[in-house]
C-alpha cells in the first residue's frame, strides 16, 4: 500500500484530474490467483453503486509463480478478463522497490532473500509494510521513471494518472 499510497499523494500534490482507489489485499493474502480473485470481488463491491473504473491495476510478485504454472496461467487470463493489468514485480516487491534507488535500476535479485538482502544494504531502515511517506523520503520519480522504462505496465499507470512523462 506504500508505494500505491505515494503515487496517489503525487497525484493530489499536482492537482492532477485523477482518483486512485488503493485496496490492500492483505500480506500473505496467497498466490497470484488468490490476489486476483480478491481484487475481482473488492472492485464488485465497488462498482456496485459508481461509475466503472476508467483503468485497474494490480501489483504482483512473481516469486509464487513457478509454484503451479496451470494455476499461474489462470491467473493471468482471470486478471485480462477483468480488465486488470498485472504489474509484476521481479521476484518481491522489495526488489522493485529496490531499482527504483540511484543505481540500482538494472539489479535483479533471484529470490526473496536477495531481494531483501540488497534492499536492506540499500535502504538500511527499511521496514515491512512501509508507508507512503516513508516512501515518499526515500523515492523520487525519477526512480519510478527509470523503472517504467523497463516495465511497460508500470510506464503505463504512470501515463494514466498523468505522472509520465515529465
Amino acid at each position: 500500500m506504500g508505494y500505491a499510497g505515494w503515487l496517489r499523494n503525487l497525484v493530489l500534490d499536482r492537482g492532477l484530474p485523477f482518483h486512485l482507489e488503493l485496496s490492500d489485499l492483505g500480506r500473505g493474502a496467497g498466490d497470484p490467483f488468490a490476489r486476483i480473485d480478491m481484487a475481482i470481488a473488492r472492485l464488485t463491491h465497488l462498482e456496485r453503486n459508481r461509475e466503472p473504473f476508467a483503468a485497474r491495476y494490480i501489483f504482483l510478485d512473481t516469486d509464487q509463480l513457478e509454484r503451479d504454472a496451470g494455476r499461474t496461467e489462470r491467473a493471468r487470463r482471470r486478471a485480462a478478463a477483468r480488465d486488470f493489468t498485472v504489474i509484476w514485480q521481479e521476484p518481491t516487491h522489495e526488489a522493485f522497490l529496490l531499482r527504483h534507488l540511484p543505481g540500482c535500476d538494472t539489479r535483479r535479485p533471484p529470490d526473496k532473500r536477495a531481494a531483501d538482502q540488497a534492499l536492506g544494504r540499500e535502504w538500511a531502515d527499511y521496514r515491512k509494510p512501509t508507508s507512503a511517506q516513508v516512501i515518499e523520503r526515500r523515492l523520487d520519480l525519477d526512480g519510478a521513471y527509470r523503472v517504467a522504462a523497463r516495465l511497460p505496465e508500470l510506464a503505463g499507470l504512470l501515463r494514466m494518472i498523468g505522472l509520465w512523462p515529465k
